[in-house]
């Protein structure tokens, strides 16, 4: 896990927090004769309503929760604290980013980049560990149910091998998919919108899960596969997918297409 600095945007939160609009005293309106008058308002009639203020006290939790999501900081968070930390913003009285700022709060925030990483660190380690244990046990049931493994560690089913000959990598593929998590929910699938996926094996452009398991069908084979992280995506994930992630595919080979070498241009003859 990459090293985030978190200081800067919550200096920046902090910031904006101290220099917010101010509200205003007085509206101008008209008598009847046209002439503009100042009405003056009591301070009581300028404050935000009930609704208002529910509504914005909502949405000032929507941000932040978007930023604990956001870096995965995860839902077991002392919520306690954070509302404590928050009131110690807002009855701060000096400067913010001045020592003697810092000075009022119970932990110095100028510790925050570390503890942060640190904490994100140790969850980025935790959920690592427990994906690979998740997609072992996952890997053993489906070996329970007759799937079979591959030296690789590759776990498949083939539930219609399809024509005799089997695909090679130079071939180009069109092939419907969805690509589930372990629980079931799914990540990624081909759609009648979207269309088959098109691809050609050799181009390496898809997971090492798929590369090995295409070949083991034809054109018009199905097959289930079970990928494990480091046939897939290994420690680092990628977007929308955890690190160590275990994945399942479900195929179909819609067409397989030789590769066919390009006729080569005969040039002429020089004079």
């Amino acid at each position: 896990m990459k090293t985030m600095k978190f200081l800067a945007v919550a200096a920046a939160l902090v910031a904006v927090a101290a220099c917010g609009p101010k509200g205003g005293s007085v509206q101008d309106g008209a008598d009847s004769t046209g002439v503009k008058k100042v009405v003056v308002k009591k301070a009581s009639e300028l404050l935000p309503s009930k609704a208002q203020k529910d509504s914005v006290s909502y949405l000032i939790g929507y941000v932040f929760g978007g930023y604990i999501k956001g870096y995965n900081f995860g839902d077991d968070l002392n919520f306690g604290k954070i509302k404590a930390g928050i009131q110690d913003v807002l009855k701060a009285k000096n400067t913010p980013g001045s020592p003697e700022f810092d000075a009022e709060f119970k932990i110095s925030p100028k510790e925050l980049d570390r503890l942060f990483n640190d904490y994100l660190g140790k969850r980025f380690e935790y959920v690592k560990a427990k994906n690979l244990e998740d997609g072992q046990k996952y890997i053993e049931k489906c070996l329970k149910k007759g799937f079979t493994q591959t030296e690789s560690g590759l776990v498949y089913k083939i539930n219609n091998p399809g024509s005799e000959r089997k695909i090679i990598l130079t071939d180009s593929l069109e092939v419907n998919y969805k690509g589930t998590f372990i629980n079931g929910n799914v990540f990624d699938q081909s759609t009648p919108e979207r269309g088959p996926l098109k691809a050609v094996l050799a181009d390496r452009g898809l997971i090492q899960g798929w590369i090995e398991a295409l070949p083991l069908i034809g054109e018009g084979g199905s097959i289930t596969i079970v990928v494990p992280a480091k046939l897939a995506y290994g420690e680092q994930g990628r977007q929308g997918i955890e690190p160590n992630s275990t994945l399942v595919f479900d195929m179909d080979v819609l067409s397989v297409k030789p590769y066919i070498e390009p006729a080569k241009e005969e040039t002429p003859e020089e004079l």
